[in-house]
């Protein structure tokens, strides 16, 4: 199984070239802050009309397209564009009759705005997920937990689980403080969700 050092599924770029100036929220909300009982989830999605590779968390009003996250030097790596997750390739395939699914996602960044999983503190166990394969094919998910992590005690390991064990799907991005480092902003924590594909 690959060892990966840090896992950085979001945070604030403060350097590089100037681009176009979008609000960024520096605080998205915590797990232990959202109020389960905040509001019911929104209808779901027609699923038969999904296009290929979407992320759909209709309670917080995701519908993202799924790239691929990379792994450069150890470290997973969403895709650059905030508005897209990324699939960790060693992982269980979007396809798969087993194993974990994990897909990461920036929560924010300055130039593009909040990501995707901004929200992603606000789901709730028993919500519902889908996700479409290349095919088009939907897999249903209900949500079992959402957790808050600090970065500095290491990668929740079961996540890195990969394509044998039960078929789950683990979504991750960042939360927490803002810190800076050399004019580079990254938050101390990651924001878990674990869902069970729905038979």
């Amino acid at each position: 199984m690959l060892a990966l050092v840090v896992l950085v599924a979001g945070g604030v770029m403060l350097s590089g070239a100037p681009q176009a100036p979008k609000s960024v929220d520096p605080n998205p909300p915590s797990v232990s802050a959202s109020d389960p009982a905040a509001s019911p989830a929104p209808d779901q999605p027609d699923v038969a009309a999904m296009a290929p590779r979407i992320l759909s968390m209709p309670r917080i009003g995701i519908s993202a397209p799924i790239g691929v996250s990379t792994v450069p030097g150890g470290v997973l790596t969403p895709p650059n564009d905030v508005k897209t997750v990324g699939i960790w390739r060693d992982g269980a395939a979007l396809a798969a009759d087993q194993g974990t699914t994990l897909l990461a996602g920036h929560v924010n960044m300055i130039g593009q705005g909040n990501g995707a999983l901004f929200n992603l503190a606000l789901m709730r166990p028993g919500d519902i997920i889908h996700t479409s394969d290349d095919a088009g094919r939907t897999t249903v998910w209900r949500v079992t937990r959402v957790v808050e992590r600090p970065k500095a005690d290491g990668v929740e390991e079961s996540v890195l689980d990969g394509p044998t064990g039960p078929r789950r799907l683990a979504v991750v991005t960042c939360g927490g403080e803002l810190t800076y480092d050399n004019g580079v902003g990254d938050y101390a924590d990651n924001i878990y969700l674990y869902a069970d594909a729905v038979a």
